[in-house]
């Protein structure tokens, strides 16, 4: 406890002051803004996005970063067969058990193009492997060389890393191995180095081509580097084949390969690296086919995407709610399947605010798939994706291993959206707005003295006004109790101080020395209860 009579008015204010100041300014306490933005050719999005940045406190602390994606990897295939070079990315790294959370729909180009910006499918507009644009009138197809190189299907709105790494750090050079949206321009920006997709180049070459680009005399700071495997097996064999488990295999001796080329060339220890893919893999029983002929006339509409997704467009207006009608008595009958118009979408898919997305949309269950006479499911075919995005089959996997890595430590989840403003903070950007959050992510680095508060607006500003609040009640009470310690204390005064003109000095002089002193004596024993005042800090303030 501490005399008030030993606190001056303005040395508590000015501690309250400090006091207040200092829990207001605490650093790396970024708040998470509510962006909405509107794409200058995907005109329909509309999308809240936080935009959040972990500040970085040391240059030394930015290490190159490789990130790296096995397509249709899904987050258990690690368990089908002995893999050391991935055990030893885990076992010096981190991990997500449970694989990642993609993106609706659960396909190649559309989450590739997600890791990448941190945006849903709506709003970075590639919203399907094949889909249709109505403005340009045109039909994107993978296959189709010119298209994935074009701007007007990539320069929507959406920023890709290698876009934000060169357009904010001037020395920052980005080499792009076979990525989707790496061969189109973004703002008139191409990766420094870029390399168009190639099915017959074998997995080492790519390797040696991304450790030279890290290696060479002006080196990248950012690679990235896509493989088409183990997707292709999973759809020929199904994911639980011998075929696939030999296939991991095979990926991992690569990633063995990977290590122990940039172990040679001294960089290994000073690269953070991040392996991960767009989706995972279900079987998908050739018994187990929607007919959509049984159901909607051929002639009234056409398809884009692909199995088990089915983009509907009808070629009439008026024939929308026929089709509707029709599919909707279907998936009701056989229980198969869900069909949607565009405006009715769950929330959840983030998968309605782009005019690339149909007027009616249908989804297969899982496990199975959609066939018609115009567009039959391929035979060859045991194991699919595109599935709803909340199946665990659906999910993708996660390693990483670098010195901004904790060791073997693992998470259970999160959004491949998060990935982006992940990347961001290794290479001390400031990320496009994106739907991401490194609340999560942010457990997988080293240093947690930089990590982003969880508090929004709201707490941050409520917090304020309860600190301020108390310390008003503080202030008062202090000023109250030191105002009744200022009037005893000159009670006392009057009591004993020396005057010849006043009543109770005459008295004492006309009486006895001890009656004096007894008065006196009396006079202090009744103050002495009350002076010092004291005020306990630890009690509850009245």
């Amino acid at each position: 406890m501490i005399p008030i009579k030993n606190i001056g008015v303005t040395t508590l204010l000015l501690h309250l002051l400090f006091f207040i100041l200092t829990i207001v300014t605490v650093p790396c306490q970024p708040l998470r803004n509510k962006i909405v933005r509107k794409d200058r050719h995907v005109d329909e999005v509309s999308r809240n996005m936080n935009v959040k940045k972990m500040s970085k406190s040391n240059v030394e602390d930015i290490h190159p970063l490789l990130l790296i994606s096995f397509d249709g990897f899904r987050w258990d295939y690690l368990n089908k067969t002995d893999t050391p070079s991935f055990d030893e990315i885990i076992n010096n790294g981190v991990t997500a058990t449970q694989g990642l959370k993609n993106a609706f729909v659960t396909k190649t180009f559309p989450n590739h193009y997600t890791l990448v910006t941190g945006l849903w499918e709506e709003s970075h507009g590639i919203v399907a492997n094949s889909m249709y644009d109505p403005v340009l009138n045109q039909t994107f197809e993978p296959s189709n060389a010119s298209a994935v190189t074009d701007p007007a299907w990539f320069n929507v709105g959406a920023e890709p890393i290698w876009v934000t790494n060169q357009r904010q750090n001037n020395n920052g050079k980005s080499g792009v191995c076979m990525w989707v949206g790496g061969g189109a321009p973004i703002n008139g920006i191409l990766p420094t180095y870029y390399i168009p997709y190639d099915g017959s180049q074998k997995n080492e070459t790519k390797v040696d081509m991304i450790v030279d680009w890290f290696t060479r005399e002006n080196p990248i700071n950012l690679g990235l580097l896509y493989f088409d495997q183990p997707d292709a097996y999973g759809h020929r064999y199904g994911p639980d084949s011998p075929q696939v488990a030999s296939m991991i295999s095979g990926l991992d001796e690569v990633v063995g390969y990977l290590l122990k080329q940039l172990k040679d060339k001294n960089v290994l220890d000073n690269i953070n690296l991040i392996i991960t893919s767009d989706h995972g893999f279900t079987n998908t029983p050739h018994d187990l086919l929607i007919n959509l002929d049984d159901f909607i006339d051929a002639s009234t509409y056409k398809i884009t995407a692909s199995s088990p997704i089915a983009n509907i467009w009808p070629h009439e207006e008026g024939k929308l709610e026929e089709i509707y009608s029709n599919l909707t008595k279907g998936a009701q009958e056989s229980r198969k399947f869900q069909v949607y118009k565009k405006e009715e979408i769950p929330e959840y898919f983030h998968y309605t605010h782009n005019r690339r997305i149909s007027p009616i949309v249908a989804v297969a269950n899982d496990t199975y798939s959609f066939t018609s006479k115009d567009q039959p499911y391929p035979k060859e075919e045991l194991g699919n994706h595109g599935y709803d995005n909340r199946l665990q089959d659906m999910h993708p996997f996660f390693v990483a291993m670098g010195p901004s890595f904790k060791k073997n430590f693992s998470i259970e989840t999160f959004n491949n959206v998060d990935l982006y403003p992940l990347l961001c903070h290794l290479l001390n950007l400031k990320p496009a707005p994106n739907n991401g959050s490194l609340d999560i992510v942010s457990q997988l680095l080293v240093d947690q003295t930089d990590t982003p508060s969880t508090l929004t607006l709201t707490t941050y500003v409520v917090s304020f006004i309860i600190i301020v609040l108390v310390a008003g009640v503080y202030i008062i009470t202090a000023l109250y109790y030191q105002n009744i310690w200022k009037n005893m204390h000159h009670q006392q005064y009057m009591a004993v101080k020396p005057n010849d003109e006043s009543p109770s000095k005459s008295a004492v002089t006309r009486g006895t020395a001890s009656q004096g002193s007894a008065a006196i004596h009396q006079s202090n024993t009744e103050d002495s209860d009350t002076s010092p005042l004291l005020i306990d800090h630890n009690a509850v303030v009245p």
